[in-house]
């Protein structure tokens, strides 16, 4: 009896588990459960094994945040993302590279303060993304930095130390476009032009083509890349977590920026300075949506804010 009872027990837990894995695997090819970047993710790349949850709303046209909880198919780990849509043809939709205190000197603000000193009744702040790569004693950053038209910092430091930062910028120009270029080349022909922009890292996609990535690791990271009709993508993945977030590397980012469909992506700084802030729809704060790795929000060189010219 009792072996029988076992045995009976064994198959009703096999029966419960087919079935939820049955569920897992319905949930996550209907494409009714899901929002459409994580269907673009599902559908474009091999990120994601299963997705846990998946949530999008928006904070005023033009700007949504996607918040997205996956099995990454690259070591099964758990992996948070966020994402934040900015279709810049919204004319009520800014970007502006920001600086500890608004002022042009070298010096180290949370992305939440940084905001503090640009928010105002004309230029509400919405969102904010951490910046450039910078020196963690000087706190001199490694790229350009231009803000309202003025180059704060108008060349790139030297990166013979740390090759994959300091290599290629994101800018506002002067017609309202976003421009992601390397500094090399793009730089110098466009710099005239930049009304905002900040340094970047490594570039994750490049002329609609993924870029093939030789440092494997896994940690927090921030990108962005931008689409031929003025939408910017910025993602920040939380890590150093095993039960919470793992991280991504360089290869999977450039693979979900391809999925979004953009014309170019580049790396900004990450590890303990990804930060994904915004100003909450249902509440009148700033708040940071991730969980920064070094368990709160790390004071950076430089910042990126999205803000709107009309919101009381």
């Amino acid at each position: 009896m009792i072996t029988k009872n076992i045995y009976t027990l064994m198959l009703m837990f096999f029966f419960l588990v087919s079935t939820a894995c049955k569920k897992e695997q319905s949930q996550q090819t209907d494409p009714r459960t899901f929002s459409l970047l994580t269907q673009k993710i599902i559908a474009n790349s091999d990120v994601m094994a299963n997705v846990f949850s998946d949530t999008t709303f928006q904070l005023q046209p033009g700007i949504e945040e996607t918040d997205i909880h996956y099995l990454s198919q690259s070591g099964g780990l758990s992996t948070r993302i966020f994402i934040l849509k900015l279709d810049l043809k919204n004319p009520d939709v800014k970007l502006q590279a920001a600086t500890p205190y608004d002022a042009p000197g070298s010096a180290s603000q949370t992305v939440p303060d940084m905001a503090k000193y640009i928010d105002a009744a004309n230029n509400r702040v919405l969102a904010g993304i951490n910046g450039d790569f910078f020196n963690t004693s000087s706190y001199v950053p490694l790229g350009i930095v231009y803000k309202k038209g003025v180059a704060v910092k108008s060349a790139f430091t030297d990166n013979t130390d740390k090759p994959q930062q300091g290599l290629s910028f994101l800018g506002i120009l002067a017609n309202g476009k976003p421009y992601i270029g390397d500094k090399d080349t793009d730089y110098p022909a466009i710099k005239n032009q930049l009304k905002e922009a900040l340094g970047a890292g490594v570039f994750l996609v490049r002329d609609h083509k993924k870029v093939t990535q030789t440092i494997p690791t896994v940690d927090p990271r921030t990108g962005v890349g931008i689409t031929d009709d003025d939408v910017v993508y910025f993602i920040v993945v939380d890590g150093r977590s095993f039960y919470h977030s793992n991280g991504i590397n360089y290869q999977e980012m450039g693979k979900i920026m391809y999925a979004f469909g953009v014309k170019d992506a580049v790396n900004l700084d990450g590890g303990g300075s990804s930060t994904f802030m915004i100003k909450h729809p249902r509440a009148d704060i700033w708040q940071v949506r991730n969980q920064p790795a070094d368990g709160a929000p790390r004071a950076l060189a430089n910042s990126w804010l999205i803000v709107s010219k009309t919101k009381p």
